[in-house]
């Protein structure tokens, strides 16, 4: 065994004589060859390198991701705003996070730990090697005899097999600025080995990265030595960390502890569906109160034990750049935002965080936030955007909101991306994007939009790029017409489709501008999902999906597109609207003269009208008696009688009630006598003839 180790020191040692340059072995000089390290010396930037890894004279190939570092020290990140997406939602396997991953922070080393910087004595690969312990240390030994390691600034020494922190090796580079150890097996640090346990006196190592390194914890004198500002502990397995560890960090930058497996040990096999929802890395509540200058913080996907949360109230005032993505967020907490300073946060897939949310949820971030991703995460109300007036990106990608109201948006003058896809929204009958005068792009994929309304083809006016596709839209002419419009921009011939609805801006009188002024067209509107399956239409009668540019109901001429501009196509909107009017005054002209016809009537004829409601109300009254089961003998009625009644009674409206309750009873009840009475038995509106 101990034949074989040597061997494989040996072809290691033969691979970096071969990779080294010639340069750093060789100890004499051509001319040419000192020319040459004289023009790389030029403009030589160190700060470049602790930042970049690859900057100023230290050019790098890139390690194939995109870099999102700032160009320059104290600058803004470059991380881009993540396109939209276009097909099936990207949910599935690990959630998308707004800060990216290690490797587009890492330019000077590929994913499996080869550095990409321009080989030269600042620079030193010994990844790959398989290397233990004792091999790396008497490869370094080898090494240090063929070239002077106190300029190597570049050091990988990234999937290996070391199970040390190789801290005595280390010191023989003490100008290394840039440090890979990732994919080694730090699992364990002992108690008998205290000079692996900590980092040596490197006092110019300012980027650190231990990714996949199998680490469960570090020593609390972890970073006692070094001068750190950019820390890399993702895809390790920490589930606990010493309260003053970050001490020393004071200069640190960037921190990076996502995409922590928190599995506690002996659970690596078993599938435990409870232990995934409590288990995670449990931090002391004043974790990162000593890094003052940490202007990044990444916690994607770790997730954090229920007490641990209350270690974000720690984070310092000069933080910008934050992902809560995926933690288990349980709430939305002020103590979360204390910084007041974060520009970019995404909080996304954190699905109990919707229902503590209300209007002042972000009122600390107000005058700061101007990028929030919250995916995922069942949103269903908007009311909580009202005190976020700088924000400029809006992802809710992927949530249950059903509906959008103009007062959600009234606040957000600066917003420029609104990612809505994957939620329920339906058609709305209320411009909802007045106030948004910087919207350029909109996400509406894979909705439950089945209509457009005028009032979304204005919201779309505004915008510069736009996504539709995924939704059931019903064939109709304004889809049509949207349609035709937005891809025949795609053709060299000007002009457009304008949309003829109701004008949008109104004076501070309420007084409408002028036509021209107000007129909008979706000339400019360019579909960034365009495909011709997925926007197809539906007919709901029939159940079949249809072309909507192939619909002869509903085409429009070229020159109707091309001409929509010119007032003369402005025309038969006005005439309709005038026939509209013209009936509603006929209608209003006819029901004001049927009025005053029945108010001259009544005026002139109320006594007559009068009297005879009267004459009819006596008669159902006193038609009383005249019932079978009362008075009055119907048998003696008989049709050839000479006479229906015996007497005819005459009285006087002072005597009716005496007629009414005395008479009429005892003369016709007791003495069978038939009385005519005038109110009860004349014949209304027949003359009485003597």
């Amino acid at each position: 065994m101990e034949i074989s180790e040597c061997y494989r020191n040996l072809i290691a040692l033969v691979i970096l004589l071969l990779v080294v340059p010639e340069s750093v072995y060789c100890v004499g000089r051509s001319v040419v060859r000192a020319a040459t390290d004289a023009n790389t010396s030029v403009g030589e930037d160190p700060t470049d390198c602790d930042l970049l890894g690859c900057g100023g004279s230290y050019a790098c190939y890139g390690n194939g991701w995109p870099n999102y570092l700032p160009y320059r020290p104290g600058e803004r990140y470059h991380i881009p705003l993540s396109a939209f997406h276009v097909g099936t939602n990207p949910q599935q396997g690990q959630p998308e996070c707004l800060l990216g991953n290690a490797n587009n922070y890492l330019p000077w080393v590929t994913e499996d730990g080869r550095l990409t910087v321009r080989p030269g004595r600042h620079a030193l690969d010994m990844s790959n090697l398989q290397l233990n312990d004792r091999g790396f240390t008497t490869l370094v030994q080898g090494v240090s005899a063929l070239m002077p390691l106190e300029e190597v600034q570049h050091l990988s020494l990234a999937y290996n097999a070391l199970t040390l922190v190789p801290s005595p090796s280390l010191k023989k580079f003490p100008n290394v600025r840039l440090l890979s150890m990732s994919g080694n097996f730090f699992t364990e640090f002992y108690d008998d080995s205290v000079e692996h346990n900590r980092l040596p006196q490197l006092t110019k190592l300012r980027v650190l990265d231990m990714r996949n390194c199998s680490l469960r914890t570090l020593p609390a004198d972890f970073f006692k030595n070094v001068n750190l500002q950019y820390l890399f502990l993702s895809y390790n397995r920490i589930t606990t960390l010493p309260a003053e560890i970050f001490y020393p960090l004071r200069s640190l930058l960037h921190l990076d502890l996502s995409n922590m497996d928190t599995r506690r040990v002996g659970e690596e096999r078993i599938e435990n569906p409870f232990m995934k929802l409590i288990a995670g890395v449990d931090l002391h509540q004043d974790m990162f109160f000593p890094l003052i200058n940490l202007v990044f913080l990444d916690l994607s996907n770790t997730r954090l034990e229920y007490q641990a949360f209350i270690a974000l109230r720690s984070v310092q005032r000069r933080v910008k750049y934050v992902s809560y993505c995926n933690i288990g967020l349980p709430a939305i907490v002020d103590y979360l935002f204390l910084a007041k300073s974060i520009e970019m946060l995404d909080i996304s897939y954190n699905v109990g965080v919707a229902q503590s949310l209300h209007s002042a949820s972000f009122t600390l971030l107000a005058n700061s936030l101007e990028v929030l991703y919250f995916k995922d995460s069942m949103v269903q109300q908007l009311n909580w955007l009202a005190p976020l007036q700088k924000l400029r990106v809006l992802n809710l990608r992927g949530n249950i909101l059903r509906m959008l109201h103009r007062e959600s948006f009234a606040n957000l003058s600066n917003l420029e991306q609104l990612d809505l896809s994957y939620n329920y929204i339906s058609a709305w009958n209320q411009q909802v994007f007045t106030t948004t005068e910087a919207l350029q792009s909109v996400n509406l994929r894979n909705n439950s939009i089945v209509i457009l309304t005028t009032d979304m083809l204005y919201d779309f006016s505004r915008l510069a790029a736009m996504g539709l596709g995924g939704n059931t839209i019903q064939c109709s002419c304004n889809y049509v017409k949207f349609l035709r419009n937005i891809l025949h921009n795609r053709t060299d011939v000007p002009g457009a489709y304008t949309i003829s609805a109701e004008p949008l801006i109104v004076g501070k009188h309420g007084i409408v501008p002028a036509v021209a002024s107000t007129k909008l067209s979706l000339q400019h509107v360019q579909l960034f999902d365009y495909d011709e399956a997925e926007y197809l239409c539906m007919n709901f009668t029939s159940n079949q999906k249809l072309d909507p540019l192939e619909l002869l109901d509903c085409m429009v001429p070229d020159d109707e597109l091309i001409n929509a501009d010119l007032p003369v196509l402005e025309e038969p909107a006005e005439q309709e609207h005038a026939k509209n009017h013209a009936l509603v005054y006929i209608l209003v002209s006819v029901a004001i003269s049927f009025l005053i016809v029945c108010g001259v009537g009544l005026f002139y004829y109320w006594f007559h009208i009068k009297y005879f409601f009267k004459i009819i109300k006596n008669s159902a009254v006193l038609s009383f008696f005249n019932d079978d089961k009362l008075y009055l003998d119907k048998s003696g009625l008989l049709k050839e009688a000479d006479f229906h009644y015996d007497v005819f009674v005459s009285y006087s409206n002072a005597d009716r009630t005496w007629v009414l309750d005395q008479l009429l009873p005892n003369m016709e009840g007791v003495s069978q006598i038939n009385l005519c009475l005038h109110e009860r038995d004349f014949e209304v509106c027949v003359f009485c003839v003597v």
